[in-house]
């Protein structure tokens, strides 16, 4: 085998060069019955159907659209969501996280709690920003007996023929509210989906008024700040005037910098999460807990623990992947907001050199924070159960070893105080106007 395969794996250097991908086996269908919600404030009832090839045409107000022309976030992400390799990437996102948090989600015991069965009861999950549709799935295995919704702007990949028949997925944009889901789930997961929501501490009161009184909300975000090392020192970005820096830092700093440009809400999203919700009004601060999920970036990392150390290396190597594929989608943002694609591949260059030269530590951060909402009655909390939430859901899984958890609002301010040390985005070069 040759060391190029050894650092990324005999199997996965499809997301390396786009020039190397492999072509698909098995083309996913999509379910052709994915109704659509609210693309319009006034919440009119809208519908999509999928076009020959990758092609989506929305219906609103029974006259159709290219995606392209619905909205410019819209046209940055949902066009890339309907082709193979992009969901591919998705689904190597989503096993990193799972072998991260030693299954579908943190809390574990809580979330069993939350979804137990009940006589004349029916629960249900709502998957915000499901992308794949691979969460949702996999919870509607794991709980046949409740209902689950899965929600993303463009169809979801799946083949009806395989689908749990308590799952289904629909067409729909956080962004113009959830009115129509309140008080309706159990569970309600949103994952990275950061960067795309616009006044983010409003959507954060629409994602959570979607939750039946005791029901629990899990946020899983992105940090924009990339980390050096198993210590989690902030590395600097490259540029010009500090060549030595990090690449992959430098990309995920023009990624905030252009989703600030085009109305998105990072900064929001950062302070809202890391804060937690202890102050939330809608929910219970007995329940709320917040975490940090390190995921190296590439295939660097050990550990004495024989167990562990192919753990971190598989993880890494999905995370690079997962990095390197994504360079194709943000191509157009920052060409939208000024950089040209010249730029832009001398950027994944850079990024792949570093990731296979393995001569940068990186460790991408995800941020998790849930809670549960507060029941009807004035000053009463919602029934505790035990938390476990960094067992994994197997004995025979292996305990991930950078998953850290915050039970105080104290502690995880601190925390996210300490992670400020040394970083500096103001050495980033002017946007070309």
């Amino acid at each position: 085998m040759s060391k190029e395969k050894e650092r990324w794996g005999a199997q996965d250097l499809d997301n390396r060069e786009e020039e190397e991908e492999p072509k698909e086996t098995a083309v996913r269908r999509v379910r052709i019955d994915q109704g659509a919600l609210n693309f319009t404030p006034s919440q009119v009832g809208t519908s999509q159907k999928l076009i020959v090839g990758s092609s989506i045409t929305l219906a609103i107000n029974n006259t159709y659209h290219p995606v392209s022309s619905i909205a410019s976030l819209l046209v940055i992400h949902a066009k890339f969501l309907v082709d193979d390799p992009e969901w591919n990437r998705l689904d190597k996102q989503h096993m990193a996280v799972d072998l991260g948090l030693g299954g579908l989600y943190p809390a574990k015991e809580v979330i069993r709690a939350v979804l137990e069965p009940k006589e004349g009861e029916t629960k249900s999950i709502l998957d915000l920003g499901c992308g794949t549709g691979t969460w949702a799935i996999e919870m509607a295995r794991e709980y046949p007996d409740a209902e689950v919704l899965g929600i993303d702007l463009a169809p979801v990949p799946v083949d009806g023929d395989t689908l749990p028949s308590n799952c289904r997925f629909e067409v729909d944009n956080i962004n113009l509210g959830l009115a129509h889901f309140g008080g309706q789930f159990d569970v309600v997961h949103i994952r990275f989906v950061g960067s795309g929501l616009q006044n983010f501490k409003e959507r954060m009161k629409d994602v959570h008024n979607c939750l039946k009184p005791g029901g629990i909300v899990i946020w899983v975000d992105a940090d924009f700040d990339y980390y050096s090392t198993e210590k989690f020192e902030y590395h600097l970005p490259a540029t010009d005037d500090n060549p030595g820096g990090c690449w992959s830092q430098r990309v995920v700093s023009e990624m905030r910098r252009a989703c600030l440009r085009i109305g998105s809400d990072p900064i929001g999203m950062e302070s809202e999460l890391d804060a937690g919700l202890w102050t939330d009004p809608l929910i219970d601060p007995e329940t709320c807990k917040t975490g940090s999920l390190y995921l190296p970036v590439g295939t660097w990392a050990s550990h004495d623990n024989p167990r562990v150390a192919p753990l971190l290396k598989y993880v890494g190597a999905l995370i690079g992947q997962d990095f390197i594929g994504a360079m194709k989608l943000i191509v157009p943002l920052m060409v939208k907001v000024g950089w040209t694609k010249n730029d832009v591949e001398m950027w994944r260059r850079n990024l792949i050199q570093e990731l296979t030269d393995l001569h940068v530590h990186t460790v991408l951060r995800v941020r998790l924070v849930w809670g549960r909402r507060r029941p009807i009655s004035e000053g009463r909390s919602v029934e505790q159960a035990s938390d476990t939430e960094a067992r994994p859901d197997s004995p025979s899984r292996v305990s991930y070893p950078w998953f850290y958890v915050y039970d105080t609002e104290e502690v995880s301010l601190k925390q996210a105080e300490a992670r400020k040390k040394g970083k500096n985005n103001s050495i980033l070069p002017p946007i070309p106007s």
